[in-house]
């Protein structure tokens, strides 16, 4: 049976994380599998597909040292950044499913990549296969301190002020991306997005006054407000946070259900021996539960997650179902 582009793209939306279930049956423990080698038994590449410097450069690189201990291997962190994460997914997509080869997934690229780019030359159901969930930190609205608004009212009066004027700054369908723009669809002001491939580019714009605003995950900016570089007007998230106490929520400003928590997680190749991803899903959970690891992540902005593999399949199929349907009501149309 043939269907039509359309038909297909809708397919592909719903089987993205749905596929990755499919399999899962077979990881459960106690499942039969045949043995494998020893494993491992050589190095381990670790693939970040944003910048050095940011956030999911930071995890890859914390995780992997500690990984590597564990396994007593060496992991060698590779960034390939491009295209919004795309040439990352792309390159891993193209490696022998044999665990020597992982992908430090951010959010976005598990959930609403496929919604948000017309011609992907990988699909995430029948290439990757979740391994563990590792790190949570919510956005937060930040603007420079020179910019002359002091809450995001001000912020949004200012932009219907000054038209086409006020810039913020995001990957192309990163949460951050998406937050900006339901921000704007639900307010009514003029922003515009300007891209970026990463946060630690828009940041270094946005402190030098190039952008005006932008959402970020906490962990990234904690440091830049810390140290008076950044001002933060609103975190998008259920509560007021530990971290900002004094900061108030989007809800509090009347944004009903505006809450955005970038995560980060494992994945690999599908096709990758069951007792392998068990062994790395196993391994990364003790990782990031271990209390000094759990600390490191706390005191940046952070919750350290871990979880088994089904899990993660579960959270990113609930996590695709709400984004994609507002990448379809704030009207971001597919490059």
């Amino acid at each position: 049976m043939k269907h039509s582009h359309q038909q297909r793209r809708r397919i592909g939306f719903n089987g993205v994380i749905f596929g990755m279930l499919v399999c899962l049956a077979t990881w459960l423990p106690g499942a039969d599998a045949a043995p494998t080698d020893a494993y491992p038994s050589k190095p381990i590449r670790m693939i970040v597909p944003y910048p050095a410097g940011g956030i999911a450069d930071k995890v890859a690189r914390d995780a992997s040292d500690e990984l590597g201990k564990r396994l007593s291997q060496t992991i060698v962190v590779e960034n390939r950044p491009g295209a919004a994460g795309n040439i990352g997914f792309e390159w891993v997509a193209r490696q022998p499913a044999d665990g020597y080869t992982l992908l430090l997934a951010p959010a976005s690229n598990l959930t609403v990549q496929p919604a948000l780019f017309k011609h992907l030359s990988y699909d995430l159901d029948r290439d990757f296969t979740p391994v563990s969930l590792l790190v949570l930190t919510p956005q937060v609205l930040v603007v420079n301190p020179n910019f002359p608004v002091n809450s995001v009212r001000e912020l949004i009066d200012y932009s219907r002020a000054h038209p086409n004027k006020v810039n913020f700054g995001a990957s192309i369908g990163s949460y951050a991306h998406l937050a900006g723009e339901k921000l704007k669809t639900e307010t009514g002001a003029n922003f515009t997005s300007i891209p970026y491939q990463g946060s630690v580019p828009a940041l270094n714009d946005l402190m030098g006054g190039q952008i005006q605003f932008m959402f970020t995950e906490m962990a990234t900016a904690l440091p830049y407000i810390q140290g008076g570089k950044l001002k933060p007007l609103a975190v998008a998230y259920k509560s007021r946070v530990s971290w900002l106490p004094n900061v108030p929520t989007l809800k509090e400003l009347g944004l009903q259900n505006f809450e955005v928590t970038s995560w980060y997680a494992i994945v690999a190749r599908s096709g990758t021996p069951p007792q392998i991803i068990q062994q790395l899903s196993r391994e990364l959970n003790n990782i990031v539960q271990a209390p000094g690891f759990k600390k490191r992540y706390t005191d940046i902005g952070a919750t350290t997650v871990g979880g088994r593999p089904e899990e993660l399949g579960r959270f990113a199929r609930q996590e695709a179902v709400q984004w994609i349907e507002e990448v379809k009501r704030v009207g971001i149309e597919p490059n």
